[in-house]
């Protein structure tokens, strides 16, 4: 008998009763009337000729015989068959159950009960699966995406989508995504910044460098086009700025960042099994969609990391990442907030009740849109499964807005909070620092450049970073000489008075006002008694063909693009240049740049040496 409950062929590939119960008639075998039993005994004996949706007559008529069996025998009484005899056959609509069916392969291999309960929110789990059909049509060919929404009090998953379609072989509907390894682009940036934050190396608004640079063999660039100059870390983070967040781990530690992940919780796979090199900041490592969830849940709970759980009966494994203060103020900068009560300019527009942080990997293969909330985490992912790029693929504009969208459902809802607003926990003070120094000066002193307003952890107001070890690379005290006059004179010159100035870090001088530059902040030189020259002081590196704020008209459509022949003087070594803050090309000191130019618009070009010096000039393309 249950060999056939389990196995009766009820047309096509439905076989068993609970099968055809729910695949015809939509619901549990425990909860079919007696007409729709007689019907679901009847259908074995000739599936395809008594089909119900294509021959009803004939499926009813075959019923009505075995209710009348039922009565001639006794088994059911006169008037529950006079009613079922009433009944028509009538099929629902074919939406057998499917929910989650990823979670569903997963946890039926890790348990093997015969009834397994999970956490999911059912309505939930159906009301993000019913946006998938308008989801998958957006999509381009071969795209899938995955998303995991969790409580990040109990960590309990309360929706799991693996794929957009289980049934689309096209789209490897087939494959986990919320397991999958993956790069995670720029998602890593906000464990580095709370993680730098606790080991006292920045405040909230520490002054950092986006410029070109090179790092032996490693030239990382911006994913937006140009660069930045100075910028805070609030900043730097709130628009996913990629050479700051590079500074940043080179002072950190890739191998220390790493490590600290690996120990809570957030999982990491280095390619090769290599060591962590600056790289991983920028997503070359693998992780898992439900790894970066299991840390998000730092910046929602007092920097304390804990893994997704699907059983009620599961642990809940807690581990600290950062402090709660570190974890208060990378989500206050996630929500768009800074110390000085500004709002932050992100990739988007800031969400209420919602901290979350994009990122896009190498060749637009992996897009992310991570975000924590007052009661959930939720994580998208969007991309290829089988790994191939997606052009123009990337998280504000694929990942982000179903992220909104989900949070929107969650908040409006009734599930969630409209707003977020938790008081700076012990530790977390606001002081008012200067640029270029990053440390508190009157804002009258000279060498308090720019004021700011910073959050700062433990009292502790650390100095600006320098980008390398050389001094030109940091903000920098120099030391010299005055005479009565006021000129730099040698420090043996009669009445020399020894004086310092705090200087702005090298290679931000090309994205700094003309008077904020070393040789206009320091005083002209003494021809009487001229100060000593430094030997370790190198001629500017400047751009020569096109001059900063010209207009250059493109030829006509016969002649062309528009070409120039560019060339750098001062500097020292080999070159490296820029055009919208994408490599092009890698020089000799005397070679020139040819660059073409093929439609209108801002236009940027940039160089670094291998001293570490950077110029920059900014003009404009015109139509013809």
């Amino acid at each position: 008998l249950a060999l056939y409950l389990n196995r009766a062929p009820f047309g096509g590939t439905l076989e068993g009763v609970a099968a055809a119960s729910w695949t015809l008639l939509g619901k549990s075998p425990a909860h079919l009337t007696h007409a729709e039993a007689a019907l679901l005994v009847v259908l074995p004996q000739a599936p395809s000729r008594l089909r119900p949706d294509r021959h009803p007559e004939r499926a009813q008529a075959a019923r009505d015989k075995v209710l009348r069996r039922m009565l001639d025998q006794g088994q059911w009484s006169a008037q529950v068959v006079r009613e079922a005899l009433e009944e028509p056959v009538m099929l629902a609509p074919r939406d057998p159950p499917g929910l989650a069916p990823l979670l569903a392969r997963r946890v039926s291999s890790e348990r093997r009960d015969a009834r397994i309960t999970t956490t999911l929110d059912a309505a939930l789990q159906r009301r993000i699966e019913n946006l998938l059909p308008g989801w998958r049509a957006k999509l381009p060919p071969r795209t899938s995406l995955a998303v995991l929404v969790a409580e990040h009090d109990t960590m309990a998953v309360r929706a799991y989508v693996g794929s957009v379609d289980f049934n689309d072989d096209q789209r490897f509907g087939h494959v986990d995504m919320v397991r999958a390894l993956r790069s995670p682009g720029s998602t890593l940036k906000p464990f580095l910044t709370g993680l730098a934050l606790d080991a006292g190396l920045i405040h909230s608004e520490s002054l950092l460098q986006d410029v070109p640079r090179q790092h032996s063999d490693y030239r990382p660039g911006n994913f937006a086009t140009g660069f930045s100059g100075p910028v805070s870390v609030a900043e730097a983070l709130a628009r996913s700025l990629n050479l700051p967040a590079v500074q940043l781990i080179e002072a950190y530690g890739a191998r220390r960042f790493s490590a600290e992940l690996q120990q809570s919780g957030v999982g990491l796979a280095v390619p090769g099994d290599a060591p962590p090199s600056l790289a991983v900041i920028l997503g070359g490592v693998g992780t898992r969609l439900e790894d970066l969830v299991a840390g998000y849940r730092a910046f929602a709970r007092e920097g304390k990391v804990a893994r997704p759980r699907w059983f009620d009966d599961s642990p809940l494994e807690v581990r600290q990442l950062m402090s709660p203060a570190a974890a208060w103020v990378v989500r206050e900068t996630l929500l768009g907030r800074r110390a000085s009560g500004q709002q932050l300019a992100m990739d988007a527009p800031a969400q209420a009740a919602l901290a979350w942080k994009t990122g896009t990997s190498y060749g637009f293969r992996d897009a992310w849109a991570i975000g924590a909330g007052p009661r959930y985490l939720i994580g998208i992912w969007v991309g290829r499964p089988d790994g191939t790029p997606v052009a123009a693929q990337y998280g504000v504009a694929s990942a982000a807005p179903l992220l909104f969208q989900i949070h929107d459902l969650l908040t409006h809802g009734g599930r969630g909070e409209r707003s977020w607003h938790e008081p700076a926990p012990a530790g977390v003070s606001t002081r008012d620092i200067c640029w270029p120094g990053g440390q508190p000066l009157p804002a009258t002193h000279p060498d308090c450049r720019q004021s700011w307003r910073a959050w700062v952890i433990a009292g502790v107001v650390p100095p600006t970073l320098a980008l390398t070890e050389r001094p030109a690379d940091a903000a920098q005290d120099v030391v010299f000489w005055t005479d009565d006059s006021g000129l730099r004179v040698a420090p043996d010159c009669h009445g020399a008075q020894r004086q310092t100035a705090l200087l702005w870090p090298a290679a931000l001088e090309p994205w700094l006002a003309q008077r904020e530059h070393r040789e206009l902040r320091l005083p002209s030189a003494s021809q009487a008694c001229p100060p000593p020259i430094d030997r370790h002081r190198l001629a500017p590196l400047r751009i020569v063909g096109v001059r900063e704020g010209d207009g250059l008209r493109l030829p006509g459509a016969r002649t062309g693009p528009l070409t120039l022949s560019l060339v750098s003087t001062g500097g020292e070594g080999r070159r490296w240049w820029f055009h919208n803050g994408a490599r092009v090309a890698e020089f000799a000191a005397d070679e020139a740049l040819e660059q073409s130019f093929g439609a209108p618009g801002e236009q940027e070009i940039s160089v670094v040496d291998e001293g570490g010096q950077v110029a920059r000039v900014r003009f404009r393309v015109l139509a013809p």
